[in-house]
């Protein structure tokens, strides 16, 4: 469960997940608060969608009582049912919905936010996340997507228990066949193609990429894929300097734009992971992102491979200059395809759907 599916990385790991669930045990049903968003069609067809038809943080109560009476009316089939909760204001409705000893479901809390950070991005952000405090520290079966996350919820939520861990992931065949599918090449109009996916908001740093990219003194065509406020700014820059943006918009896969560029480059404030690295990782794109949580951990748990994902401290332009220099300067030597997928295969899709049935099998749940 969660609000939408407009585009976004918490939005497309429901989708992959909920298709993988489908695919390998044939149960798996989306619950929105509102049926929208331009994911929608990228779920299989067999995917249940439910709508709770309401989609508005001070209605949380209300949005609960739908929740509950959905599950009871629609998914109280006999069989325990694992409920998942994703975003804030999921994880509150959640809470309410659920029911102490309730035989027929276990709800499960998931964090995919670095709860260090993330809550000054957002509007009433402190206040929001003191409700969430309460949640994770009352409920049992929590979860956290990173090890960093993991920690950071028993530091900053203190929590008695360390969370179990599952890992957002990526569907590498798909990608895979995006790269190798044939396409009209685009004319560029700059020697060197960069991309950067992600709401176009203050959080994704997009400021400091466009800073970094004009102190390289590189020729650059940055294609920016996503929606959001910062639009009118991104397409106001000017087009006869150095760097050439184009806007994309919002798209339902985002890698296929990715796989043409030379460098994606994430310039993001603060990131729990960083769904769009794994994803220009697996299509054989090179990467460069800020020293947020995610991709620092990608770092220490995949290893140090600069060729493949390279860092630069959060917010520092000039340093992030320096790393695309280096970068553009090695394109030839990066990785093929098949070890760019070979360096990430940890953040397998199927590998996450398996985390999620084990987890489902210690409750006594059926997928």
């Amino acid at each position: 469960m969660q609000p939408h599916l407009r585009y976004g990385g918490a939005e497309r790991q429901t989708v992959l997940l909920s298709n993988a669930v489908h695919r390998r045990y044939g149960r798996a049903a989306v619950v929105l608060h509102e049926r929208v968003g331009g994911l929608l069609d990228g779920l299989d067809p067999g995917v249940a969608v439910e709508s709770l038809g309401l989609d508005d943080h001070l209605r949380t109560p209300l949005v609960a009582r739908r929740l509950r009476r959905l599950l009871d009316e629609r998914f109280r089939d006999g069989e325990r049912s694992l409920v998942g909760l994703h975003l804030w204001a999921s994880i509150l409705a959640g809470a309410l919905a659920d029911r102490p000893r309730d035989d027929g479901f276990t709800f499960v809390y998931y964090e995919d936010l670095d709860p260090r950070e993330h809550a000054r991005f957002i509007r009433l952000g402190r206040a929001k996340q003191a409700l969430v405090r309460q949640v994770f520290r009352r409920r049992d079966v929590v979860v956290a997507n990173t090890e960093g996350v993991a920690d950071a919820m028993v530091q900053v939520y203190g929590l008695e228990r360390r969370p179990r861990v599952i890992s957002p992931a990526v569907d590498l065949p798909a990608l895979r066949a995006a790269v190798e599918s044939p396409a009209t090449p685009v004319a560029r109009q700059r020697p060197l193609s960069v991309v950067s996916v992600g709401a176009l908001v203050p959080l994704k740093g997009l400021d400091v990429v466009y800073q970094g990219l004009l102190s390289s003194g590189l020729e650059v065509e940055w294609h920016v894929v996503g929606e959001g406020p910062l639009r009118g700014w991104l397409e106001a820059l000017p087009s006869d300097g150095p760097v050439l943006v184009r806007v994309h918009g919002g798209h339902p896969r985002p890698y296929e734009l990715v796989k043409d560029a030379d460098l994606l480059v994430h310039g993001s404030h603060s990131e729990a992971l960083g769904l769009v690295v794994l994803e220009a990782i697996g299509c054989g794109v090179p990467v460069v992102a800020s020293a947020t949580s995610g991709p620092t951990e990608m770092v220490r748990l995949l290893g140090d491979r600069p060729e493949v994902l390279s860092l630069f401290p959060v917010g520092d332009a000039q340093a992030l200059s320096q790393v695309l220099a280096r970068r553009a300067a090695d394109l030839a030597g990066r990785p093929g395809l098949a070890e760019m997928q070979d360096h990430v295969r940890r953040y397998s899709i199927d590998v996450t759907a398996d985390d999620w049935a084990a987890l489902a099998a210690d409750h006594g749940c059926s997928f």
